[in-house]
């Protein structure tokens, strides 16, 4: 009995110790913020910072217009503290949906 208590005490204190050192999917990716300029047209923004010295990022619209229709625009690919900007029409009747973030592989 004391055999099994112990083996799965070890087991389970490898498999914590594991997961406290496994790598994550946001592990840098930095600190960005998006917003919308409300001015026709309207642009998506992104600006991110923190972010390692070769990785980039760009803004990532979705747009919608009046009958509903859906489709993604994306912007210029930029650099740490660098804003990249967008805009899904110069058409005054469509408009930003959704406003991410993409970052390079």
């Amino acid at each position: 009995m004391k055999r099994a208590l112990t083996t799965s005490c070890l087991a389970l204190a490898f498999a914590a110790t594991s997961l406290g050192f496994a790598p994550t999917a946001s592990a840098n990716i930095g600190n960005c913020n998006t917003w919308i300029t409300y001015s026709s047209p309207n642009y998506g923004n992104a600006y991110c910072s923190n972010l390692a010295i070769f990785d980039k990022f760009r803004v990532r619209l979705t747009c919608i217009d009046p009958h509903g229709k859906q489709w993604i625009v994306l912007g210029p690919w930029k650099k740490n503290t660098q804003t990249s900007r967008e805009k899904c029409s110069t058409s005054t009747n469509v408009g930003v949906l959704k406003v991410g973030v993409v970052f390079s592989a």
